[in-house]
């Protein structure tokens, strides 16, 4: 991959363009994670608000209808709910893995099938989080993963 940064006075905002043969995972990745700069969405923690941004965010979870959002120091809570969450997530590589959880794609550690086609999955903080079987394809389709084992 070559990368290329011009500057111009020219120019009001950045601009990237991505120049490409055909549209491939790590494409779409790519452009998740640039369009991820500078995203956060409103959490709190011991009483306070805070914006936290999208690339800090491992994974988010349902329990007793709250949704709380797990980064590798802390835990915080969402005041949305987890559909309206991977709704507003999902065109940052962010996708849901089972009822009760949504996961940030860029922070999987590994992968592995698991009993009846689940997929167990190592996060990079060392949290191990199970995608049901119903959710696991679609996993590895976004992640370009094929195969057994995987």
């Amino acid at each position: 991959m070559r990368i290329e940064v011009e500057i111009s006075e020219d120019v009001t905002e950045p601009e990237i363009t991505i120049k490409c043969r055909e549209k491939t995972v790590v494409v779409d990745r790519l452009v998740a994670a640039l369009q991820m700069i500078d995203r956060q969405i409103m959490v709190s923690c011991e009483g306070s608000i805070t914006p936290l941004g999208l690339g800090e965010i491992l994974y988010i979870e349902s329990v007793d209808g709250k949704s709380f959002v797990y980064t590798k120091e802390k835990i915080y809570e969402s005041s949305c709910k987890l559909y309206e969450l991977e709704e507003r997530l999902e065109a940052y590589m962010f996708v849901r893995i089972s009822k009760s959880a949504i996961v940030n794609l860029e922070h999987i550690k590994s992968m592995k099938t698991w009993l009846d086609r689940r997929l167990f999955i190592t996060m990079e903080n060392g949290e191990q989080l199970i995608a049901s079987r119903q959710y696991a394809g679609g996993i590895k389709k976004l992640l370009g993963v094929q195969g057994k084992g995987t």
